[in-house]
């Protein structure tokens, strides 16, 4: 399988990673130039890399290709290039529906969207695919497994949900900071932090068949510490606020969209 990637930033730098570092059968990749600091450097650390300057040739060459340019160009990026028989799509770019970028493209071929994030790198990130071609939600399988939406707001809903990315961080920020305040040394606490967020987050893993709110009972004792916290988070509308982010981080991913 050769796989062509048309703008090399830090997601296509981490699924190429990824994939390279995983039993997925790739003969070669072949990254667009732009991107240089990511495309140079993975070229320098894999021999199955290659740079190509020209955008048609990496289309022409490669079975598999990957869209990975910013939003507000992609058209003028993919306007005049020539998609030829047989190719697969992936679009990682965000928001842009599959129907515009076919018409840009003027073609039929198979064509899906996925949202990779940057822990693919170490096949330990679930990628959300649309509408979720077999042989693209095999790719992604090999990078920590792959979700199919069935509808494009179903995709947009994982879309949205990935942005609780840099929530996740302001968590754990905010308590080492006040860990900090009460006497912690700064690394010990973000050590203790990470790693118990690490172990919960294998709990979960672990346990499929339970929902979140089955593993919250598995880990609190009635009345308790985890109890009071988990109870004063919502006490102080924090679930609320999740919500509201989510609405409207919904929202923007529509009206991006229509664009």
């Amino acid at each position: 399988m050769k796989l062509g990637f048309i703008g090399t930033g830090s997601i296509s730098d981490a699924v190429i990673r990824g994939l390279l570092t995983s039993d997925y059968p790739v003969d070669q990749v072949i990254v667009s130039r732009r991107g240089e600091r990511f495309s140079t450097k993975l070229a320098a650390d894999f021999d199955k890399v290659r740079i190509e300057d020209d955008n048609q040739a990496i289309l022409d060459q490669a079975d598999m290709i990957f869209l990975a340019v910013l939003p507000q160009i992609t058209k003028d990026v993919l306007s005049g290039l020539t998609v030829p028989t047989g190719k697969k799509i992936v679009s990682l770019i965000a928001t842009i529906p599959i129907d515009d970028m076919k018409a840009w493209l003027k073609t039929d071929a198979q064509f899906d969207r996925a949202i990779p994030l940057p822990p693919v790198e170490h096949h330990s990130c679930v990628t959300a695919v649309y509408p979720g071609s077999p042989d693209v939600m095999a790719l992604f399988d090999k990078l920590g497994g792959a979700v199919a939406a069935d509808t494009i707001d179903a995709f947009d809903g994982y879309g949205t949900g990935s942005a609780l990315m840099a929530t996740y961080f302001t968590l754990l920020e905010s308590a080492a900071q006040w860990m900090v305040a009460h006497g912690s040394d700064y690394g010990d606490a973000r050590r203790y932090l990470a790693a118990l967020f690490s172990g919960l987050a294998e709990n979960t893993n672990k346990s499929p068949d339970q929902s979140f709110s089955e593993l919250y009972d598995g880990h609190i004792t009635a009345g308790g510490l985890n109890e009071q916290v988990a109870q004063t988070f919502l006490r102080e509308k924090g679930g609320a606020a999740i919500h509201t982010a989510l609405d409207e981080v919904f929202a923007r991913i529509k009206r991006a969209s229509l664009k």
